[in-house]
């Protein structure tokens, strides 16, 4: 597992290369993402590192057996970062058009302390989503923001039955960064924007190096602090996430698509874009 490196950027050295981020703050941390999600070990692979494979960037070409993907909040998590983490899920549902998840309410008693280790929170049957204030029980560089865990059945990496995302809220303030400040000498993380990148793993995506697009935002890195938010998809995410579950209607336009979550993205729960359609799971790839 790499070591997360944090290092300080002046927001007045900022370069085209972020166009997708909203900045307001004197200053900002940009945070390594590697090792923020994992496959169980043995599972096969996907080709997803290189470039002219049809599997660049994807680490399950063929998605979630099932949609919409149903799943339940930790029972500390704040109706703040709830709301964050919806946006971000509304966001990659703008992006294939259609409905991707299905809120089951709050995991009754459980918070992501509730279980031992990393792994053990796959095996309750629900896909959660975890804030962790004692970070070092799952194993995990105390400096990684979140992670990302799921099941691949059979052991092939094909496709996705369950899934949990666990928040580092031990080392980290993980909230609205543009209307929150730092909090008990926590750095602010913006949910939306963590939520949108960790929410791409657990749809099936990987990282994809910023010498590629560097506007992903499936970077293996993240800019964060007090006014810092990257709440967008770029054309090159919309087109990934679209050879995994297809598209629907105006979806199905990458550069319309891009261009309307982008007019959302300074929003604190995500307006506008397109209309988001059911579709029969049976006619699209992977389902």
């Amino acid at each position: 597992m790499s070591l997360l490196s944090r290092y300080l950027i002046i927001a007045g050295a900022l370069t085209a290369a972020f166009a997708n981020f909203i900045a307001c703050g004197a200053q900002m941390y940009k945070v390594s993402l590697t090792g923020d999600h994992d496959q169980k070990e043995g599972t096969s692979l996907a080709n997803s590192t290189d470039p002219a494979s049809p599997e660049f960037g994807l680490h399950a070409p063929q998605g979630w057996r099932n949609l919409p993907i149903r799943y339940k909040s930790d029972a500390k998590m704040p109706a703040i970062q709830l709301k964050g983490l919806q946006s971000a899920m509304a966001t990659w549902e703008i992006a294939v058009g259609r409905k991707l998840f299905q809120y089951g309410g709050i995991h009754a008693s459980v918070t992501g302390d509730s279980f031992p280790d990393l792994y053990s929170s796959l095996r309750d049957g629900i896909n959660g989503q975890y804030n962790d204030e004692r970070w070092a029980k799952t194993g995990k560089n105390n400096m990684i923001l979140a992670t990302t865990i799921w099941n691949n059945p059979g052991n092939a990496y094909q496709t996705i039955d369950a899934a949990d995302i666990r928040y580092n809220s031990e080392i980290y303030f993980i909230s609205d960064a543009l209307t929150q400040k730092p909090m008990d000498q926590r750095e602010i993380v913006d949910m939306q924007s963590l939520a949108t990148h960790e929410l791409g793993h657990l749809l099936g995506l990987a990282h994809i190096g910023e010498d590629y697009d560097s506007s992903s935002i499936m970077n293996p890195s993240i800019l964060i602090g007090e006014g810092i938010a990257m709440r967008s998809l770029s054309v090159g995410d919309i087109k990934r996430i679209q050879k995994i579950y297809g598209c629907q209607a105006t979806a199905c336009d990458a550069d319309a698509t891009a261009r309307s979550i982008m007019q959302s993205r300074t929003s604190f729960g995500l307006t506008g874009g397109p209309a988001v359609e059911e579709a029969d799971p049976s006619s699209e790839p992977g389902h």
